[in-house]
């Protein structure tokens, strides 16, 4: 900003006075919630969340170049009950989190979001409260989250998940779940089933095309899944294999969605020698639907999972899986967070980290008695 974003401008603008506003902003209790979000408002479309406030005064000094203490780490997911602390995939992110903002001395607050990513007002309070000098918005948070946030000023990353005009760090879904079914083709396979989600439901328009003449397959509402769900689709077109909305499942991304998602599958009677899931989790729940049906695996049907979650090489088979560096995407984040703070820059940066495939004994070749 030009020019500094004083307490009497705000008043101004909200059409109160001075006194209100730095009660507000000293988040004192004898204010109305209207005044109060009334307030809110007016100082983040003035860019007051951004101007490197110091304790609410009529002195201001510019975010350029300024030391920032604490950070907030916040955490939005689709499943209820989903903590960063007990889920095999963000807890690794938030440790390497953790790990940079101790070599840069910088706390790190954590908070989950889900339940009020929906309330544009409540979230802007919140964000306001936390006072943070930088935010890593790590999940499947909603494009209105994101500008929600950006309304405020604050410095902001993506972790695992892209929006446009926002700076965000991710692995490379596409390449990975590529990678992992061209070795399944590579294998002999040739009726590959696939499980991701949740999915859209919406009209045509968030449904895409998969080539000419091909299947409308619906999209699924988290980025990287959807990401992922391209690259099994893209091995399968450059294979020439068709694409088969009947091996499509939403398994919800969890171990008890992919069982029951495995279950849709085989009550069917679709007919599949390997299962691609989206993530790991899934993976797990579809192992035990696939034994319970009484199969092999991988004799009667190869899985393959996507993570490499810590659980998964102690599996029997151990899982064949894409790994992903999951400390390395929250120390990438933090060290471009911390950029942004010391140096606001124009140009939104998107990284993105290379995956692996490893191959462990979850598949092999199909055999005569596999599911064709």
């Amino acid at each position: 900003m030009a020019n500094t974003v004083t307490l009497r401008d705000i008043a101004r603008e909200a059409g109160v006075s001075v006194g209100t506003v730095s009660r507000v902003l000293n988040n004192h209790g004898n204010v109305t919630a209207e005044t109060r979000q009334r307030v809110l408002r007016a100082a983040s479309r003035l860019g007051y969340f951004g101007s490197g406030r110091q304790g609410g005064g009529e002195e201001e000094r510019p975010i350029e170049g300024r030391i920032v203490r604490e950070i907030g780490f916040l955490f939005c997911s689709f499943l209820p009950k989903t903590t960063v602390s007990t889920n095999p995939f963000w807890s690794h992110i938030l440790h390497g989190v953790e790990s940079e903002a101790r070599r840069a001395n910088v706390k790190v607050t954590y908070r989950a979001i889900s339940e009020i990513q929906a309330d544009p007002d409540r979230l802007l309070t919140t964000i306001y409260d936390m006072r943070l000098g930088g935010i890593l918005l790590v999940g499947p948070a909603e494009a209105v989250t994101v500008r929600a946030i950006q309304q405020t000023g604050t410095p902001l990353v993506l972790v695992d998940n892209y929006v446009p005009q926002t700076d965000a760090v991710l692995g490379n879904n596409l390449d990975g779940a590529r990678q992992a079914v061209e070795y399944l083709i590579s294998l002999g396979h040739r009726r590959i089933a696939f499980m991701g989600g949740p999915l859209m439901t919406e009209a045509s328009e968030e449904r895409e095309q998969q080539g000419e003449g091909g299947p409308r397959l619906p999209r699924n509402r988290v980025y990287t899944i959807e990401r992922r769900a391209q690259g099994y689709r893209l091995a399968l077109l450059e294979a020439g294999l068709p694409i088969l909305p009947g091996l499509y499942e939403d398994g919800g991304l969890s171990m008890e969605g992919g069982y029951l998602a495995c279950k849709r599958l085989l009550e069917r009677g679709e007919q599949f020698s390997a299962l691609f899931c989206a993530n790991d989790e899934m993976a797990v729940g579809a192992m035990k639907a696939l034994r319970e049906a009484g199969l092999r695996l991988p004799e009667d049907v190869s899985l393959v999972g996507f993570d490499d979650i810590d659980m998964v090489e102690h599996l029997t088979p151990p899982l064949t899986t894409v790994r992903v560096n999951k400390e390395a995407l929250g120390m990438v984040a933090l060290r471009r967070l911390l950029a942004l703070i010391s140096h606001s820059d124009p140009v939104h940066v998107v990284s993105m980290l290379d995956v692996e495939l490893v191959q462990r004994e979850s598949a092999c070749a199909p055999s005569t008695s596999a599911r064709h």
